[in-house]
């Protein structure tokens, strides 16, 4: 029996995860090198392919970046996401190009590098909350109000 070393998510949990939807990751599939291969129903999605499915809706929605403008960059940023795994992904910065993307695991704070080209620049830390947050709902505890008369034993 092979042993499963990470958790894999189908296409529909990836999509619901990542709040994107099937024609929309139909379209990115074409777009992006990365996403080519993953085609079909039994296809499967690992934590970083998420990630990067987040991102790159943060970029769409928030920015209004046209896909194909940025696919080398995106391209980059799926490989490397999936070259550093999840445990390094949590409280990194993303820097995006237009040809490639780098990841910098401090806070945006204490990054002071020289810069010579146009970037934009995306904290994984709130996508990764929002993601475990639909992965791992907190169970809300239910406290019961006190009765206003107190309870009798009743026997036969």
């Amino acid at each position: 029996m092979p042993e499963i070393t990470a958790i894999q998510f189908t296409q529909q949990q990836a999509r619901t995860l990542a709040s994107v939807s099937a024609e929309t990751l139909r379209h990115w599939r074409k777009t992006i090198p990365y996403l080519s291969p993953k085609k079909g129903k039994a296809i499967r999605f690992a934590f970083s392919d998420i990630v990067g499915l987040a991102v790159t809706h943060e970029l769409v929605d928030n920015f209004g970046v046209q896909i194909a403008a940025l696919s080398a960059g995106i391209d980059s940023l799926f490989h490397l996401l999936a070259d550093i795994g999840p445990a390094s992904i949590d409280g990194s910065v993303v820097r995006l190009t237009a040809t490639g993307a780098t990841l910098y695991e401090t806070e945006m704070d204490s990054i002071s590098p020289v810069w010579t080209e146009s970037a934009l620049v995306i904290p994984l830390a709130p996508l990764v909350a929002k993601i475990q947050r639909q992965m791992l709902p907190t169970a809300t505890t239910v406290v019961q109000v006190a009765l206003p008369f107190p309870p009798e034993v009743v026997r036969r």
